[in-house]
């Protein structure tokens, strides 16, 4: 962790630091609390439940898991007085953590977190005059101090977890929780019920913590299938969206175009609003590629494309149709706040330039603008329409925006000198 921020090697020494104090410090009390009459027994059976809890993970999305070891914690948390819960969260973390691959400075963090989570919280509740039996009878009247019990585990765990990482990625701590904790809430109080009712069981009869394999384990499986189908839901996702996306600018290719605008004409009629198409086709842009090559004219269609996205509005999407031509879905849009649109989106073409052999290219832009249903009520004639206008527009001196069936006069705009 040399070559690592300043910060996130305060933060890591300054808990490696805080693990090391306390464990020092309670370690003179270990040997009274080992003497008692029966507790090494009991304390090697949740030293072994502890590690199995630090080496078995539950999937909780397909990018992220976490340890039961919550279980066995709070267990033991509840189970045996101070330093016992310390030493043995400590030494199961480490033996956990041993054959891992991670880093060393990871592994010891790690460790640390089990330890200081569980040790303070121990020497907590020790100090806090609560009702805590797990009698029968009594377990109603230990509630609050069972709640109190799992907030002050959960806080100082998580508090912990994301404070290294809000150093290392300079997120806020909020932001952090959100992302990394929020999603493992749930998985992380069942634990902590199931370490309740584990020490509850060990007071009654310690053979019936057998029991609690099969719904370990139960969880256990049912949350890595459930992980594995989303892993592969979002596989899939991923695949749709980048099967409808142009490679070269990132607007939408023209087949998941037509699907949009299938599904706008669907959402029109069925609301009566109606919704207006662009085609945009770029004048003379072979120029660029006979006259300086098609790196200079795939830089234009990127930077064209970006323009095009940033003139729009934001509910609307954008597509690249093919070759020089791009398309834009305006939904709610009437044919004035089009024609509007429509303008800027020519405007912005117009001031797009890109370098080649030391010099400025560019091109302008002819823009039809179609609107539903006045212009076509089924995708072909509204592509029709928008199309038409978009050959007038070209004809009528390109660099220019025109309205579908001469509903409005053309918006031309004055070509740049340099313009190919």
């Amino acid at each position: 962790m040399k070559d690592g921020p300043r910060a996130l090697r305060g933060y890591l020494w300054a808990t490696y630091a805080a693990c090391a104090a306390v464990l020092l410090l309670q370690a003179p009390l270990l040997p009274v609390a080992l003497a008692r009459p029966g507790v090494i027994p009991a304390v090697l059976v949740f030293a072994l439940l502890t590690y199995g809890g630090e080496a078995l993970t539950l999937q909780i999305t397909a990018e992220s898991s976490q340890t039961i070891s919550g279980a066995a914690h709070v267990a033991v948390l509840l189970l045996f007085p101070p330093p016992l819960p310390l030493f043995m969260a400590f030494a199961a973390a480490c033996a956990a953590e041993l054959p891992q691959s991670r880093p060393l400075y990871k592994r010891t963090f790690n460790a640390c977190v089990s330890a200081l989570a569980v040790g303070l919280t121990s020497l907590a509740l020790a100090h806090i005059p609560t009702p805590l039996s797990l009698r029968p009878g009594h377990v109603v009247a230990a509630l609050p101090a069972l709640a109190l019990l799992i907030a002050l585990y959960y806080a100082l765990n998580s508090a912990l977890v994301v404070g290294v990482i809000s150093v290392a990625t300079r997120q806020a701590p909020w932001t952090v929780w959100r992302a990394e904790q929020w999603p493992a809430l749930l998985p992380e109080l069942a634990t902590a019920a199931i370490g309740i009712l584990a020490a509850v069981a060990w007071r009654f009869d310690p053979l019936l913590l057998g029991l609690f394999a099969p719904p370990l384990a139960a969880m256990h499986a049912a949350l890595r299938t459930a992980a594995r189908a989303l892993a592969a839901e979002e596989r899939a996702e991923r695949a749709l969206a980048q099967a409808s996306v142009d490679g070269l600018t990132g607007l939408l290719n023209h087949r998941a175009f037509h699907d949009r605008l299938d599904e706008e004409i669907a959402r029109a009629a069925r609301g009566g609003r109606s919704f207006a198409l662009l085609m945009i086709d770029l004048d003379d842009f072979r120029a660029i590629n006979n006259g300086h090559g098609h790196q200079a004219g795939d830089a234009a269609l990127v930077a064209i494309a970006a323009a095009l996205r940033a003139s729009i509005r934001t509910a609307d999407i954008a597509g690249r149709y093919g070759g020089d031509e791009f398309a834009a879905l305006l939904p709610d849009a009437d044919l004035a706040e089009a024609l509007a649109v429509a303008a800027r989106a020519c405007a912005a073409i117009a001031a797009v330039t890109v370098e080649s052999d030391g010099a400025r290219v560019g091109t302008t832009t002819s823009l039809g603008v179609a609107v539903w249903p006045r212009h076509g009520r089924t995708r072909a004639a509204l592509i029709q329409s928008a199309d038409a206008a978009a050959y007038a527009a070209k004809d009528a001196g390109k660099g220019r925006v025109w309205a579908a069936g001469d509903d409005a006069p053309p918006v031309s705009l004055s070509r740049r000198n340099g313009n190919v």
